[in-house]
C-alpha cells in the first residue's frame, strides 16, 4: 500500500500566498490595499486584486476591457524580477524556522514534511507554525497544503473551504489511492 509506509512517497508541505504578484507590486510601489489593481503583461491582465475582481476584472482580459469594467483600475506592468525579489524575504523567514525550503515560483514554496512535523509535534502544528511566520510578515491569507508529494500538496493548499491548512492523509492522494485500491493500474502488465 502506498502512503506512509511507501519509501517512494515523500510527504510535502506547500505554502501558497494567493495573489502574490499583486502583493509584491503593492509592497514595492507602496500602493493602497483597497485600490483596484491589475498587473498587465503583453496587453493582458496577468493578475488582479480582489477590488478589481469585484468589478469583473480577471486574468486574461485585454487591458482595455479591464479598464472598461473598472474605470478606476490602476494598471501596472507585471515585473517578474520584482515578483521574485519581493518573495526572497519570505523564503528567508521560512528558512529560519524550517530549513530546506525550495521556491516553486514567487508566492509558492515547498519543503519536506517529515522534519517540521517531527519538530513541531505533527503536520497540523507544523502548518500552523508556518502560517504564524507568514502572518508576521503581513501575509494573513497564506495557505498550507500537506500531502503525498508536492503536486498534491499544492492542490491541497489551493483548495477552498477547509481552513488555511489542508492535510491530505498519507496514502490519500490520487496516485496513492489508485495504487492501493487498484493494483492493476500501478503495475505494468
Amino acid at each position: 500500500m502506498a502512503g506512509a509506509h511507501d519509501p517512494a512517497v515523500t510527504r510535502a508541505i506547500v505554502l501558497w500566498c494567493p495573489d502574490w504578484p499583486v502583493i509584491a507590486a503593492r509592497q514595492t510601489l507602496d500602493l493602497s490595499d483597497d485600490l483596484p489593481l491589475a498587473l498587465v503583461d503583453k496587453g493582458l491582465v496577468f493578475a488582479c486584486s480582489d477590488a478589481a475582481r469585484a468589478d469583473g476584472v480577471k486574468r486574461g482580459l485585454r487591458m482595455r476591457e479591464a479598464q472598461a469594467r473598472c474605470p478606476q483600475l490602476e494598471v501596472v506592468p507585471y515585473d517578474p524580477v520584482q515578483d521574485a525579489r519581493a518573495f526572497e524575504p519570505v523564503l528567508a523567514a521560512i528558512e529560519e524556522i524550517t530549513p530546506g525550503v525550495q521556491p516553486v515560483r514567487p508566492g509558492t514554496c515547498v519543503l519536506r514534511a517529515r522534519g517540521p512535523a517531527r519538530y513541531y509535534g505533527g503536520e497540523d502544528e507544523a502548518g500552523a507554525e508556518l502560517l504564524r511566520c507568514l502572518e508576521g510578515l503581513g501575509l494573513p491569507d497564506a495557505r498550507v497544503g500537506i500531502a503525498d508529494g508536492p503536486f498534491a500538496a499544492e492542490q491541497a493548499a489551493r483548495s477552498t473551504g477547509r481552513g488555511r491548512v489542508r492535510i491530505i492523509p498519507a496514502g490519500g492522494s490520487p496516485r496513492s489511492w489508485r495504487r492501493s485500491r487498484c493494483p492493476s493500474w500501478a503495475s505494468p502488465t
